[in-house]
């Protein structure tokens, strides 16, 4: 240690002579402008081991004065179209180019996306071919957790060039590619984008995104259900929601007590059985949601606004197709063009709603979302939402969310030992009886990033309901301050069981296995690597 007290003493007597105060003043100039590194992407370059050593020796020394601290990243320090592709590229390329592949894919992408931002479409696309050429010469596109992580950035960024290109059908189908290998993963499932707003027609792979988003979150059924009324697949999204709303239904509280479904979710049932055809279902499910309504309003706990406002929107369009049923067209069309525009149902619930009243109607009838054919409605949602899209396009941040951060095998590998031991359980958390649903358990994983969390945490529901001799579970997922999951486990004929959410064991162990093998397997691998 006193060697490197007296080499640093050395060094900082040798850097006192060396910075000029003119040079120390280009040199913060420097650092308030950030490393070409920030510049490009938002984050620093990558501390080498000496660099390490050398930030430690100054971090012990009063002569660590002229030992700089790491750069940290500051995307607010990051440039604009084509200063940011120019950034990109002096990092990239020439004499002082970063040569670690995992350090400079991001920087490749992120031109890219500098790219889009200048507009240039092409340019983006090209860059994405370089990414994934420099990927596979490195052999990262064989590895399994780098195309489960950064890996999936290639085909966010190219769809999202070639949308803006306008080549709708052609982005839709690059980025909901991988959509089937990750049907049980639910961050790569929340990073696909379907670009369905903006599309004339559904895919099987968007909906097979939407309808696997729902399985492994239940509160995306409702998105789901929506796309399906988008597509006139009216007896299909009742019944998803029909399946929410027995999910909800069949929860229990810390008493053992069943609990309320949300009031919002019943109407929303009674709007698609009533647009599906099945009105005698959809009295019941419209006179229900009232009813809640009317019950906690009674109790002195009604729900939230933010609940009851659309519940009671959806409600009234439900009365709309009613009165139509009821051959009441003319009151139907008074009450569908009472309001200026419908904002709680799902558009497609608008879309039908709007194709049943506007033929006939009169003029005096034809305003708000009357005022146009439900084909024109589309295209004047297609182009807000496209005109929102690029509106985005200079904030220089949203894009930016389509590099997803390298998540190494190691953090998978890492819970191996968790996961496969089912005995004594040390993601589901102990609880204390009374203090929840006594039929539920509560997984849990600290300080694990969210891919690889949610992942061991399906993993290990699966397995646990295997244990128990059940054929699957329900996984509700908790992401705020923490990443969390609800599970209960059962079977298919259980009513608890809705087929839409059940989540069958042995295809979630089937594949999820491979990215956190059991540990018998896992020390199989590495022995393998070893050699």
């Amino acid at each position: 240690m006193k060697q490197a007290i007296k080499l640093a003493a050395t060094l900082a007597a040798s850097l006192s002579f060396v910075l000029t105060p003119a040079a120390m003043a280009q040199d913060m100039a420097t650092k308030d402008a950030g490393s070409l590194y920030v510049q490009c992407d938002g984050f620093p370059n990558n501390m080498t081991t000496g660099e390490g050593v050398a930030r430690f020796l100054g971090a012990v020394t009063l002569l660590g004065l002229f030992a700089p601290p790491p750069e940290a990243a500051d995307a607010s320090k990051r440039k604009f179209g084509t200063d940011g592709v120019m950034a990109c590229t002096n990092i990239l390329e020439g004499e002082k180019a970063e040569g670690n592949v995992r350090r400079r894919i991001p920087l490749i992408l992120a031109r890219a996306l500098h790219r889009i931002e200048a507009k240039d479409y092409d340019g983006a696309i090209a860059d994405v071919a370089i990414a994934r050429a420099e990927a596979g010469t490195a052999g990262l596109t064989t590895d399994p957790y780098f195309n489960r992580s950064m890996g999936l950035s290639f085909d966010q960024v190219e769809a999202a060039a070639l949308v803006r290109k306008g080549e709708v059908e052609e982005a839709m189908r690059v980025s909901l590619g991988d959509v089937p290998q990750h049907r049980f993963s639910l961050m790569p499932l929340f990073s696909f984008k379907t670009y369905a707003d903006i599309a004339p027609l559904g895919t099987d792979a968007d909906l097979g995104r939407a309808l696997a988003l729902a399985r492994v979150s239940p509160g995306a059924s409702t998105a789901a259900a929506g796309r399906l009324d988008e597509l006139s697949r009216f007896g299909e999204s009742a019944t998803l929601r029909a399946d929410l709303v027995t999910y909800l239904s069949t929860r229990k509280d810390k008493d053992g007590k069943l609990r309320d479904p949300a009031t919002k979710s019943v109407a929303e049932l009674a709007l698609g059985q009533a647009l599906a055809g099945q009105w005698a279902e959809a009295a019941a499910s419209a006179e229900r949601a009232r009813a809640l309504d009317a019950k906690l309003v009674g109790e002195g706990k009604p729900e939230d606004m933010d609940i009851r406002l659309p519940a009671s929107e959806i409600l009234d369009l439900y009365d709309v197709l009613l009165l139509a049923n009821q051959g009441n067209i003319e009151g139907a069309r008074r009450k569908f063009t009472a309001r200026t525009q419908w904002l709680a149902p799902s558009f497609g619930a608008v879309l039908a709603t709007n194709r049943l009243l506007y033929d006939g109607a009169p003029a005096a009838d034809r305003t708000g979302q009357l005022a146009k054919p439900a084909a024109d409605l589309w295209t004047d949602r297609a182009t807000a939402k496209r005109a929102e899209l690029i509106a985005k396009d200079g904030d220089n941040k949203t894009l930016f969310y389509l590099i997803e951060p390298y998540v190494a095998g190691s953090t998978f590998e890492a819970q191996s030992q968790k996961v496969w031991r089912t005995d004594k359980s040390k993601i589901f958390l102990k609880l204390t009886p009374g203090k929840g649903d006594p039929d539920a358990k509560l997984a849990m994983l600290y300080g694990v990033p969210a891919d690889a969390a949610f992942d061991a945490m399906l993993l290990h529901a699966a397995l646990d309901a295997k244990a128990q001799g059940k054929q699957g579970f329900t996984f509700l997922p908790i992401i705020d301050t923490y990443v969390a999951g609800i599970v209960h486990a059962g079977n298919t004929d259980d009513p608890s069981m809705p087929p839409s959410l059940f989540l069958n064991a042995d295809e979630v162990i089937a594949a999820l296995s491979p990215a956190i093998p059991d540990p018998v397997t896992l020390k199989a691998r590495r022995a393998t690597r070893g050699k």
